[in-house]
This record gives structure tokens, C-alpha cells and sequence, in this order.
């Protein structure tokens, strides 16, 4: 699945490791990405698998990786694909709004709503009620994103757990962890 770069208003283009690093920390990402991964012996992690945040953890990061992969030209992270939806479907969010939706701090919110009106993919509006507050919309350029978004979300856990697990296990595994997520929220 591909799209086409993102541009700034004034019509350059701008990728993530534009908008978030310098060209030369780019550089060496790139390049420590290109070497050939060093064989480790058997580790022992003793009473680590036992413990839920450990699998978390990794599962995350296994899943973050497969995403970036699947979402190839997108340029996009899963944390962001949720803001996108929530924005998309919620117009008119407030950043704080916002926040308290994803969990997630005022900094990193702004830093995300940044990028994404970098590129493009949304615009703040003065709200009617209180002028002093901003209104989260997602342009047509971000439409278009969570167009393709939808598509390749469709079917990414499906992907992401491969023969692991089967449909039904899967959808176990999803209801678990959404009634773990109820049971300690705040």
C-alpha cells in the first residue's frame, strides 16, 4: 500500500524523519538499520515469562515494526492511526479532548497534532465558543489517509499474529485484553 509524500503548504516534501530528526541522525539510523543482526546465545529470562508487561512490551514493539512495514509509503505509527480515527471520526475535538481520549499527555498531543497539520493531514479551528480554544479537524488529505488506513487495518492482526493464533483465539485474545484495559481504567 502506497500514497504519495506528503507536502508541506508550500509544496516541499516532508517525511517523518523530516518533521522529527536531523538529515545526519537520519544517516546513521539508516545505517545501523542495514547491519546484519548479531546472534545471540539462549538468554535465560527466569521469572520475566511470567510476567504480562514483559510479553507486552515485546509484543508492542513486534507489532509497532510489522506495522511500519505493512504501512510502507504511509509513513505512519499505530499510536497515530488511532488519533487519526478518533479525529476523524470525533470533529470538532479539543487537543484536551483529545488527550484524555488516547491517554496521552498535552506534549505529546501537540507534538502529533503538529505533524499531522505539517502534513497536511489536519487543521485547528478557532472554536465559536470560546476563542481562545482550537478545534481539531481532519483536512481532505487526512480523509484520504484514513481511507487507505482503514484498509490496511482490516486486516493487520490478522497478519500481525499469522498461525500463532486462530480466529477464534485471536478474538478471545482481543476481548481479554479489552475487559483487563475496563477492569483498570481509571
Amino acid at each position: 500500500m502506497s500514497a504519495k509524500t506528503p507536502q508541506r503548504r508550500d509544496g516541499t516534501r516532508l517525511t517523518r524523519a523530516a518533521a522529527s530528526r536531523s538529515a545526519k541522525a537520519a544517516v546513521v539510523a539508516r545505517q545501523s538499520e542495514q547491519t546484519d543482526p548479531v546472534e545471540l546465545p539462549k538468554v535465560d529470562f527466569g521469572p520475566l515469562n511470567h510476567y504480562l508487561g514483559f510479553y507486552l512490551r515485546r509484543l508492542y514493539d513486534d507489532y509497532r515494526k510489522h506495522f511500519v512495514r505493512q504501512a510502507g509509503d504511509l509513513d505512519i505509527q499505530p499510536r497515530e492511526v488511532g488519533a487519526l480515527f478518533v479525529i476523524g471520526l470525533n470533529p470538532g475535538l479539543t487537543p484536551s479532548q483529545l488527550s484524555a481520549a488516547l491517554a496521552l499527555d498535552g506534549a505529546q498531543t501537540t507534538a502529533m497534532l503538529n505533524l499531522f497539520d505539517a502534513r497536511g493531514l489536519l487543521e485547528r479551528r478557532v472554536s465559536s465558543i470560546d476563542a481562545r480554544s482550537r478545534l481539531v479537524y481532519l483536512t481532505a488529505a487526512g480523509k484520504t489517509m484514513l481511507t487507505l488506513l482503514r484498509k490496511l487495518v482490516g486486516g493487520f492482526d490478522r497478519s500481525f499474529s499469522g498461525d500463532a493464533l486462530s480466529d477464534s483465539e485471536l478474538e478471545q485474545l482481543i476481548a481479554l485484553l479489552a475487559k483487563l484495559h475496563a477492569g483498570i481504567s481509571d
